[in-house]
């Protein structure tokens, strides 16, 4: 392509400026590292990984099928199981 015919450069995006508690969380991904938190990697093993894709599944039939728990239950146990006082 010709210099006379070269498409015209559009400015870079303005970007938003990130919250506090987002910076505080993780590293921003224009740092050039890898933003946290990373989640594991898939397990590797077929019988793992089918299990959990299974679990998934269960978890949205449930869901569908409107057999959840309320936050409050949700939240009380996890502080029981785990000996945080309530919230």
């Amino acid at each position: 392509m010709s210099a006379g015919r070269a498409l015209p450069v559009k400015a870079p995006a303005q970007k938003k400026p990130a919250s506090l508690g987002s910076q505080r969380a993780r590293k921003r991904a224009d740092d050039g590292e890898m933003m946290e938190p990373v989640p594991p990697p898939l397990p590797s093993d077929p019988a793992e990984r089918a299990a959990l894709f299974a679990s998934i599944e269960q978890g949205i039939a449930d869901g569908r099928a409107g057999r959840t728990v309320a936050w409050e239950v949700l939240d009380l146990e996890c502080r029981q199981r785990h000996g945080l006082p309530p919230a």
